[in-house]
């Protein structure tokens, strides 16, 4: 499935679903990615788990996850270096010792926390849309999940560097895990 398609996919869910609360949608989005934890995700895979979450029975709130103070690293972190002088363009990847499981599992777990801890504060300001920082220096501009996963796939469209017809989308866990972190900062 290329990157069109699936954007296409997350921009039907509001004719079909009803929106819910964002951390309880991520509380079911993570009780159904812990399900699956032992398949080799793909595309369809993620848009069958982020439609089912919109119905699914939500975790409970595991409170050690209120420890999470920062969102995680991206598992892979690439950077272009240019020099103009030579040219040439350089790539160069950081791996963080996160596996791409690890970090999205850590991104649900964050934003769960974090919006857990923004009920009764943040979370009541009429004006939240257009950004909040939680009490943990954490930026957030969506706060449901229509929003977040559109801002999500718009963000990872807009820094592709080919047209999203011929993009597919990453058969790996760390891109649900991006376009979620995508989702909550992307205005």
């Amino acid at each position: 499935m290329n990157t069109q398609e699936f954007s296409d996919q997350i921009y039907s869910f509001p004719n079909r679903y009803t929106n819910r609360n964002l951390e309880e949608y991520l509380r079911a989005l993570y009780m159904l990615v812990m399900s699956h934890s032992h398949i080799q995700p793909n595309a369809f895979l993620f848009v069958q788990l982020l439609e089912e979450a919109f119905t699914a029975v939500a975790s409970d709130i595991n409170l050690q996850w209120l420890d999470y103070r920062n969102a995680p690293d991206a598992n892979i972190v690439s950077h272009k270096f240019t020099n103009p002088l030579i040219r040439t363009n350089i790539d160069k990847s950081v791996q963080t010792k996160l596996t791409n499981f690890e970090y999205l599992i850590a991104v649900l777990t964050f934003q769960i926390a974090e919006l857990y801890q923004m009920r009764d504060k943040e979370l009541k300001n009429e004006l939240r849309y257009y950004g909040v920082t939680s009490e943990s220096g954490n930026i957030w501009n969506n706060f449901d999940p229509f929003t977040n996963l559109q801002c999500g796939i718009d963000c990872y469209i807009d820094n592709l560097e080919e047209e999203p017809y011929k993009t597919e989308i990453p058969s790996d866990w760390a891109f649900l895990g991006q376009l979620l972190e995508f989702g909550r900062i992307y205005e």
